[in-house]
């Protein structure tokens, strides 16, 4: 049984139609916000990402929610790759969103310690992932949860300016 405090955060199955749907409604949700800025791609567009990540060897997909709700709330992706300094495998994050009514709860902090804990148990040497400037709640995030290289971020940071972040597992 989990905690009824704590978030549940479970390893996306494509092939199980209620976890493909709510990657897909998800995504198509990050996108179509203002930091996103690509409501272009819609529910199709990333019905067929699903398909492609299935297929995908090296790609994690977590979702999550809180015990309480009946839906899913936040989507975390990421791929594996490898760091020729550390000699170990990593986690790149690609993607991490939560909807916004359950904003604030602990639903991201839930799915990258979800991450760490797996890149832990794998011997990963850390996570890694790009940012943009304009997000500055996933900034607060970050920099909260122990990633480096966002500490020079400035309040009104250029327009498509991305910014790098590891954190040591």
């Amino acid at each position: 049984m989990s905690d009824p405090a704590r978030p549940d955060v479970w390893i996306c199955d494509f092939t199980d139609a209620d976890d493909r749907a709510a990657f897909v409604h998800l995504m198509a949700e990050f996108a179509a916000e203002p930091v996103s800025a690509s409501p272009q791609l819609d529910a199709a567009h990333f019905g067929r990402v699903a398909d492609d990540l299935a297929r995908r060897p090296g790609t994690l997909v977590l979702l999550a929610a809180r015990a309480e709700s009946e839906e899913t709330e936040g989507v975390l992706l990421a791929f594996e790759g490898y760091s020729s300094f550390a000699r170990a495998a990593l986690f790149n994050i690609h993607d991490v969103h939560v909807t916004p009514a359950a904003r604030g709860v602990g639903l991201g902090t839930a799915l990258v310690d979800a991450l760490c804990e797996i890149g832990r148990g794998h011997r990963h040497a850390k996570l890694t992932l790009e940012v943009a400037a304009s997000n500055t709640g996933a900034i607060r995030l970050y920099r909260r949860l122990g990633f480096t290289g966002l500490d020079g971020v400035p309040a009104a940071a250029p327009a498509g300016a991305t910014y790098f972040a590891t954190r040591k597992l």
